[in-house]
């Protein structure tokens, strides 16, 4: 998977889960000002591992909270494979 797809499938996964519209969300911001919170986000990562095949930390998303940013991260794991 790419990095463009790997945006859009968060991007759509976040906009379902908050309730938002997609177009209201911003790569360059952080998840938890969208109103993530703790218990979605661990959801969120284990979908992502599913996703992807990849094993990821649960503190994932705390790390790396700028979609932009898990998505750099994400395909660098994914070429690590």
């Amino acid at each position: 998977m790419d990095k463009t797809k790997i945006e859009h499938w968060l991007i759509d996964k976040l906009a379902s889960l908050l309730g938002i519209d997609s177009e209201d969300i911003d790569l360059g911001k952080s998840i938890f000002t969208y109103g993530l919170d703790s218990s979605v986000a661990l959801s969120l990562t284990g979908e992502l591992e599913t996703l992807l095949d990849l094993e990821l930390d649960p503190t994932l998303l705390w790390e790396y909270p700028i979609i932009a940013e898990l998505t750099e991260y994400l395909v660098d794991e994914l070429a690590k494979k």
